[in-house]
């Protein structure tokens, strides 16, 4: 474990010597979650980033013995393309979690409703969120985030026009527009508002390589949001944030 100084107070982060090692410390925390939440409420709803790096995660989470029939996946953000696009994140969750989806098992809700047009798409993901909570911002009992070198997190980019918006809104789903200059994002996107990703019991970031290590040390110092998305929600975010690096 390594702590460095936040804006707001020290940071943690439980460093492993591989993804492989990292993966097998992460999955179960997952499983004890949703089998927590099961064993109390009766039923687990939890949320999942994209991208290359969980993948290994939910390969390894499939084999972990949990009741999947009362287990719900939303998604943290995603790219507003077709589900079956390369670049779609519910794509990639599909094949990783294969084995536990389907009828009778867990299911996983795309923030994809709908891919003519991104408002109403953000409209109808926010329903089906909504729904999960019973007319409520619904509460996530594990939330399995990712940052990006730029320290992004969810499709809350550095010097997106989102940012004025996101972190004070009653809305649970926004549309996020493509970025007009070389910077991310290259397409448009649908996330989660800070607020809503604020409704989880337990959050955990998981990066992978020295240059995100060193972004998140150097943006744990601002809580600008324009300049430093992940250490602007470090500084609002009502529970305590665990992070977990590998090389």
């Amino acid at each position: 474990m390594i702590t460095f100084d936040g804006a707001k107070g020290p940071v943690a982060v439980r460093c492993f010597d591989s993804a492989a090692e990292a993966g097998a410390w992460i999955a179960p925390n997952i499983a004890k979650s949703l089998k927590d939440a099961i064993a109390q409420r009766g039923k687990a709803i939890w949320l999942g980033c994209g991208g290359n790096t969980p993948k290994p995660i939910y390969e390894q989470l499939v084999t972990e013995d949990i009741d999947w029939d009362k287990v719900k996946l939303f998604q943290v953000d995603e790219r507003f393309v077709p589900t079956d696009d390369a670049a779609s994140n519910t794509r990639m969750m599909r094949e990783a979690l294969n084995s536990v989806l389907g009828q009778g098992a867990m299911e996983l809700i795309s923030l994809i409703q709908d891919i003519d047009d991104q408002y109403t798409c953000a409209a109808k993901a926010e329903a089906k969120l909504r729904e999960l909570g019973g007319g409520e911002p619904p509460v996530f009992d594990f939330a399995l985030m990712g940052m990006g070198p730029d320290a992004h997190y969810a499709s809350i980019f550095p010097g997106h026009a989102i940012n004025g918006v996101v972190y004070n809104t009653d809305a649970l789903v926004l549309p996020v527009s493509a970025s007009a200059t070389e910077l991310e994002p290259r397409l448009p996107r649908i996330t989660l508002t800070v607020p809503a990703i604020n409704e989880s019991r337990r959050i955990l970031f998981y990066i992978t390589g020295q240059t995100k290590l060193d972004v998140l040390k150097s943006a744990a110092l601002s809580t600008d949001p324009y300049t430093s998305p992940i250490g602007a929600f470090l500084a609002q975010c009502p529970v305590a944030v665990e992070f977990v690096w590998a090389p």
